[in-house]
């Protein structure tokens, strides 16, 4: 093992990403004070050098997969889009097969470690609403390792613009200290590495999200949210936000952008698209272990592997889902009634990733969304600097054993959070404005 795969596997160990999250926001406390201490420049030195570390490890991730290629998830979305490209039906499994076995001799990897990959997406078809396509469709004009380079470009564009909106929206006030914190907290963490390793679309959707939340009241938000919810599903879910602060502006665009999308779609590919998705949805294909395999981090996926449910009987996770969505009802209205708005799209956040049965573990790129509003001095979810290195600390050791975990992890303290900005014996006002 050379020092390069040695540095890189240190940054997949719990404690050792828990304890530089902690160093880094000790860093942030300490400098963000502005008194003068014996070791100031040090501090500075080592934080600055800390965040150039965690970049080239993320940089590093992601020309290794290109020297190093495997078939998830990249493998995917370059069938899809070798499939799309040509304007065959992307949900048919035979068009899946025949494209599959053309190029294969041009895949990097040999027949046998397609296995899995065969029974899980070849044979299943394109898994997403007709419009996601046009994401994948132009890698289908390029070779394997071109389209690579393509896709690996195009999101290291979203990366760059989402640590910038972090640092724009949280930690503006702060500088060179906020912007360091940002990054440094956004490199180290595990699903950030995952996201890049294997090619997937979450910086795209937390571009999305960031964009949401500093534009809360134009209409155009309502377009992001259409490209949200066509990236990944469980997206829809925020429109609840939308809907509660009757931002019928924000829903109208949100419809208009998504009839526009499909219609594009019908207008490249015709109705048996549509026809398709609906009436021979993919879903129905999936092999039953993607439901339970351990990447899969939702709560349909922790009780399947739990035997506490089984495919057998999907209708008591309904319940289930039933049961938890009366929960979020009575504490949005709880939210509501309290003026606790900074609250709400947390929580539909968090809601959405836990009951959507294909949540993943780099999914969890999105709680860095949540995250960082704890360090935002006007947001309602605002901690102290003590009770934020301890959650900071807990939260990114949860995350790198299991994303289930850090998301209730992150529902109990928003939960907490929210009833004790309401005690009986506090003026919410005064608890808003001095944070605890």
């Amino acid at each position: 093992m050379n020092i390069t795969e040695t540095i890189r596997d240190l940054f997949h160990q719990p404690y050792f990403i828990s304890f530089l999250a902690v160093f880094a926001c000790f860093c942030f406390y300490t400098l963000k004070d502005g008194k003068s201490t014996p070791f100031k420049k040090i501090i500075w030195i080592t934080y600055t050098s800390l965040a150039i570390v965690t970049f080239l490890i993320f940089v590093v991730s992601a020309i290794n997969r290109y020297y190093d290629p495997q078939v998830w998830d990249f493998g995917a979305w370059y069938l899809y889009g070798k499939v799309a490209a040509p304007g065959y039906n992307y949900y048919s499994p035979e068009n899946f097969n025949t494209v599959f076995n053309s190029i294969l001799p041009s895949l990097p990897l040999p027949l046998s470690d397609y296995g899995g990959f065969v029974e899980a997406a070849v044979n299943v078809g394109f898994p997403y609403p007709p419009p996601t396509i046009l994401y994948f469709a132009p890698l289908g004009f390029f070779t394997y390792n071109a389209a690579y380079i393509v896709w690996t470009s195009f999101s290291m564009v979203f990366v760059v613009a989402d640590v910038y909106l972090i640092y724009s929206l949280f930690f503006k006030s702060y500088r060179w200290n906020g912007l360091l914190l940002a990054s440094i907290l956004f490199f180290i963490f595990l699903p950030t590495l995952s996201t890049i390793s294997f090619s997937q679309t979450n910086f795209f959707l937390l571009f999305y999200l960031l964009m949401m939340a500093k534009y809360p009241d134009k209409k155009f938000t309502g377009i992001l949210f259409t490209l949200a919810v066509f990236t990944k599903p469980y997206m829809l879910i925020l429109g609840l936000f939308f809907i509660l602060r009757k931002k019928w502006g924000i829903i109208l665009y949100s419809i208009l952008s998504a009839i526009l999308l499909n219609g594009l779609i019908f207008i490249l590919y015709g109705k048996d698209i549509f026809i398709s998705y609906l009436f021979d949805n993919p879903t129905n294909r999936a092999a039953s272990w993607a439901f339970s395999e351990k990447v899969n981090q939702s709560l349909n996926a922790v009780l399947l592997r739990h035997h506490l449910i089984t495919l057998d009987h999907p209708v008591v996770y309904v319940y289930i889902i039933a049961g938890i969505l009366l929960l979020m009802g009575l504490f949005l209205g709880f939210l509501l009634k309290r003026k606790l708005y900074d609250f709400i799209l947390p929580t539909l956040l968090l809601v959405g990733l836990l009951i959507y049965p294909g949540t993943l573990s780099h999914y969890g790129v999105i709680l860095l969304f949540i995250i960082f509003q704890f360090f935002e001095e006007k947001n309602q979810l605002g901690f102290k600097p003590y009770f934020n290195i301890f959650i900071i600390a807990a939260f990114f050791y949860l995350t790198t054993i299991s994303v289930f975990s850090a998301i209730c992890f992150l529902i109990i303290t928003i939960v907490f959070k929210a009833f004790l900005l309401n005690t009986p014996e506090r003026n919410l006002s005064k608890i808003v404005n001095q944070r605890i």
